[in-house]
């Protein structure tokens, strides 16, 4: 999962900018919660409708109360559409084993919600929604995540254990923003070329896991859950050397 490699010298204030905006977007999904957003539909639709509004906010509210409600209408038609056109759905009982073998029996599999929507270049992406729920974008996997995958994921259920990984960092997070600051950091440094999935250094050795790695321990887990990170090739290996990752996420976590 490499690209063509920029200068090195912009990944640091690009990523800077990343966390920056991901802790605005952490900060106004947490505030669209507490005045009760949720409301304005199930799953994605809310969120959706809160984010198209904030953006258009930020250049529309110089045109005055016109430019504020313009947003705010926006919003609400943008949930609209979600609401029509985009598939969403819980864990099946199939699914939600799945996983358990994995995370354990984790409370905050209820929250998890799957859609249909995909990120630039069709990538699944997991974020925090504004009902306090956590969606996970699965693009053209939607409809059969235990499946085989193709690309970079071509193990079953693979794609599905990356991003519920992903949804265990946000319920691990001390808030939104600190998990979407992390995420949006690595894609920056991502785009501009860094191996932020990479499991090993240069020479082969494992690279230990640091604060903010989101997207390398989510391909921890699920190279472990796969197979592919086990000398023996066996999935879900007992004697991997990332078994401290995999134990980590069956402890017990808080929602905030």
């Amino acid at each position: 999962m490499t690209r063509s490699a920029a200068d090195p010298r912009l990944r640091r204030p690009v990523a800077a900018v990343a966390r920056t905006y991901g802790r605005l977007l952490g900060a106004v999904l947490s505030v669209a919660k507490r005045c009760g957003a949720g409301r304005l539909g199930g799953g994605p639709a809310a969120t959706a409708g809160v984010l198209v509004s904030v953006h258009l906010l930020a250049v529309t509210m110089w045109f005055g109360p016109l430019g504020i409600v313009a947003a705010l209408g926006a919003g609400l038609v943008s949930a609209a559409v979600v609401r029509r056109r985009v598939r969403y759905r819980g864990l099946t009982e199939v699914e939600r084993r799945t996983a358990e073998e994995v995370f354990g029996t984790a409370s905050w599999l209820d929250d998890v919600v799957l859609t249909d929507l995909a990120g630039r270049g069709r990538r699944a992406f997991t974020l925090p929604a504004v009902d306090g729920r956590i969606l996970c974008n699965l693009g053209t996997a939607f409809d059969a995540p235990l499946g085989t995958g193709t690309g970079a994921y071509p193990a079953p259920a693979q794609l599905l254990i990356h991003e519920l990984v992903h949804a265990w960092q946000i319920t691990a997070a001390t808030s939104p923003g600190e998990f979407l600051a992390d995420a949006l950091a690595d894609q920056a440094r991502y785009e501009l070329g860094e191996d932020v999935y990479g499991m090993h250094d240069a020479d082969a050795t494992h690279r230990a896991l640091r604060r903010g790695d989101v997207e390398r321990h989510a391909t921890v887990v699920d190279r472990w859950f796969a197979g592919q990170s086990s000398p023996t090739r066996r999935p879900r290996d007992p004697n991997s050397p990332y078994l401290h990752e995999i134990e980590q996420l069956r402890s017990p976590r808080r929602r905030r």
